[in-house]
Protein backbone atom coordinates (compact mmCIF):
# COMPACT_ATOMS: atom_id res chain seq x y z
CA UNK A 1 0.00 0.00 0.00
CA UNK A 2 1.20 3.32 -0.43
CA UNK A 3 0.52 6.52 1.05
CA UNK A 4 -0.52 8.74 -1.75
CA UNK A 5 -3.26 11.30 -0.38
CA UNK A 6 -4.78 11.42 -3.92
CA UNK A 7 -6.06 7.88 -4.27
CA UNK A 8 -10.07 8.29 -3.89
CA UNK A 9 -11.23 6.10 -0.51
CA UNK A 10 -8.51 9.09 0.95
CA UNK A 11 -10.49 12.08 -0.42
CA UNK A 12 -13.65 11.26 1.79
CA UNK A 13 -14.86 13.62 4.51
CA UNK A 14 -13.40 12.73 8.06
CA UNK A 15 -16.76 11.25 9.65
CA UNK A 16 -16.03 12.39 13.26
CA UNK A 17 -16.25 16.41 12.90
CA UNK A 18 -13.81 18.85 14.89
CA UNK A 19 -14.45 20.29 17.96
CA UNK A 20 -15.70 23.78 17.76
CA UNK A 21 -13.33 25.24 19.66
CA UNK A 22 -10.48 23.21 17.35
CA UNK A 23 -8.20 25.93 15.31
CA UNK A 24 -7.16 23.65 11.81
CA UNK A 25 -4.31 24.65 9.06
CA UNK A 26 -5.31 24.60 5.43
CA UNK A 27 -4.16 20.58 5.07
CA UNK A 28 -5.73 19.82 8.52
CA UNK A 29 -9.18 21.32 7.33
CA UNK A 30 -8.87 19.88 3.60
CA UNK A 31 -8.20 16.46 4.98
CA UNK A 32 -11.72 16.60 7.24
CA UNK A 33 -13.64 18.09 4.61
CA UNK A 34 -12.20 15.36 2.09
CA UNK A 35 -10.86 17.70 -0.09
CA UNK A 36 -7.09 18.15 -1.70
CA UNK A 37 -5.23 21.47 0.01
CA UNK A 38 -5.14 22.94 -3.02
CA UNK A 39 -8.99 22.75 -3.64
CA UNK A 40 -9.60 24.37 -0.19
CA UNK A 41 -6.97 27.17 -1.37
CA UNK A 42 -8.98 27.77 -4.69
CA UNK A 43 -12.12 27.50 -2.62
CA UNK A 44 -11.23 30.18 -0.37
CA UNK A 45 -9.92 32.29 -3.21
CA UNK A 46 -13.19 32.27 -5.00
CA UNK A 47 -15.22 33.10 -1.56
CA UNK A 48 -17.30 29.67 -1.94
CA UNK A 49 -15.01 27.54 0.90
CA UNK A 50 -15.69 27.42 4.63
CA UNK A 51 -15.38 30.89 6.48
CA UNK A 52 -11.27 31.02 7.50
CA UNK A 53 -9.01 33.38 9.61
CA UNK A 54 -6.34 34.94 8.39
CA UNK A 55 -3.34 35.35 11.92
CA UNK A 56 -0.35 36.81 10.32
CA UNK A 57 0.89 34.93 6.79
CA UNK A 58 -1.12 31.76 8.31
CA UNK A 59 -4.62 30.43 7.68
CA UNK A 60 -6.69 28.68 9.81
CA UNK A 61 -10.48 27.31 10.29
CA UNK A 62 -12.09 27.12 13.25
CA UNK A 63 -14.41 23.68 14.05
CA UNK A 64 -17.95 25.35 14.33
CA UNK A 65 -16.97 27.67 11.02
CA UNK A 66 -16.17 23.80 9.21
CA UNK A 67 -19.49 22.09 11.00
CA UNK A 68 -21.24 25.20 9.94
CA UNK A 69 -20.35 24.85 6.18
CA UNK A 70 -20.82 21.29 5.95
CA UNK A 71 -24.15 21.31 7.37
CA UNK A 72 -24.90 24.01 5.12
CA UNK A 73 -24.13 21.82 2.14
CA UNK A 74 -26.85 19.47 3.14
CA UNK A 75 -29.31 18.48 0.42
CA UNK A 76 -32.30 16.47 0.20
CA UNK A 77 -32.49 16.14 -3.29
CA UNK A 78 -31.18 17.98 -6.67
CA UNK A 79 -31.91 21.75 -5.95
CA UNK A 80 -33.76 20.92 -2.33
CA UNK A 81 -31.60 21.89 0.45
CA UNK A 82 -32.16 20.30 3.79
CA UNK A 83 -32.88 23.28 6.34
CA UNK A 84 -33.01 20.99 9.47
Amino acid sequence: MSDDPTRPQDLRPNPTPPAPTDWLNTDETAGQLGLKPKTLINMRSLGTGPVYHKIGAKVWYRGRDIIAYTNSRRFMGTGLRDES
